[in-house]
């Protein structure tokens, strides 16, 4: 599982590095400027906190909810019927 999950980190890793996203009207505008590298790199820079914060938060949230699971999975494995 562990190496799955790397594998596939490495991928997007990969793949990331030569990721250019920006909406057409940047697109002609930069083209036109000439300073297109300039605002590919400020789009990407904003769009990586938003998705920082949320896979924070969705670790923290699957950590919690894995240990409430297993905290009533012992709640109630100590319970014998006489």
């Amino acid at each position: 599982m562990k190496n799955k999950f790397l594998g596939i980190l490495f991928l997007l890793l990969v793949l990331a590095i030569d990721s250019f996203g920006q909406c057409v009207m940047c697109k002609s505008v930069s083209e036109s400027s000439g300073q297109g590298y300039n605002i590919n790199g400020a789009i990407l820079y904003m769009a990586f906190f938003p998705y920082l914060l949320l896979s924070v938060l969705g670790y923290i949230w699957y950590r919690n909810y894995k240990k409430s699971k297993s905290a009533k999975k012992n709640k109630t494995s100590g319970y014998t019927a006489m």
